[in-house]
C-alpha cells in the first residue's frame, strides 16, 4: 500500500493512521521501560559511512530490523485505532436501541392491551438486538486483544534481534560483552 491510511471518502468506515486522522487517536500500547528504546531503534539515524562488507551487512541488516519494527508499530496502532472505531460504533448502536426502548416504555402507558402486547415483541426483539451488539462487543475486544498479542510478540522478537545485533556490532568494533 502506497499511502499510510486509507481515504474516508471512499472507505468511510476504516480508521485513519495518518497523522491528520480526523481526530482518532491510538491509545499507548508499550509499557514505560520499553517506550525508550522503541523510540531510540526507530528514529537513531545511521549516519556513519559504510566502511567494509561486514559493516555493510550490520548496517543493512540494523535497517531492515528498524524497517520491522515500524511496521510493527504501524500494524499495532491501526489495530487500535480499528478496536476504537468498532467499539465506539457499537456502542452508538446500543445506545439508539436503548432510546428506542426507553420510547417504547414511555408508549406502553398510553395504548391499549392490543397494542401493549406488539410493542412487548418489538422491545423483546431490540432487547435481543442489543444483548447481540454486546456479545458482538466483546467479540471484537477478544479478537483485538488476540491480535495485538501476535504483534506484541513479534515486536519484541525483532526488538531482541536488533538489541542482539547492535551488541555484536559494539563487540566488534572493540566494545566489551556487557549488556
Amino acid at each position: 500500500m502506497e499511502n499510510k491510511y486509507l481515504s474516508p471518502a471512499i472507505y468511510p468506515d476504516v480508521v485513519s493512521t495518518s497523522s491528520g486522522d480526523y481526530g482518532k487517536t491510538a491509545t499507548p500500547f508499550v509499557h514505560k521501560e520499553l517506550k525508550k528504546s522503541l523510540e531510540l531503534v526507530v528514529s537513531n539515524p545511521q549516519a556513519k559511512q559504510k566502511s567494509c562488507p561486514l559493516e555493510d551487512m550490520f548496517s543493512d541488516k540494523a535497517k531492515t530490523l528498524k524497517a520491522s519494527v515500524n511496521a510493527l508499530l504501524e500494524e499495532i496502532k491501526l489495530r487500535e485505532d480499528l478496536n476504537a472505531y468498532q467499539t465506539k460504533k457499537i456502542n452508538g448502536e446500543i445506545c439508539r436501541q436503548h432510546t428506542e426502548l426507553m420510547q417504547l416504555e414511555n408508549l406502553k402507558d398510553h395504548y391499549p392491551f392490543n397494542l401493549t402486547k406488539d410493542l412487548s415483541e418489538t422491545k423483546a426483539n431490540i432487547e435481543t438486538n442489543v444483548f447481540e451488539l454486546e456479545k458482538e462487543k466483546r467479540q471484537e475486544g477478544l479478537e483485538c486483544w488476540r491480535d495485538l498479542m501476535f504483534l506484541k510478540k513479534y515486536l519484541m522478537v525483532s526488538l531482541k534481534d536488533y538489541w542482539e545485533l547492535a551488541r555484536k556490532r559494539g563487540v566488534l568494533k572493540g566494545g566489551s560483552l556487557e549488556k
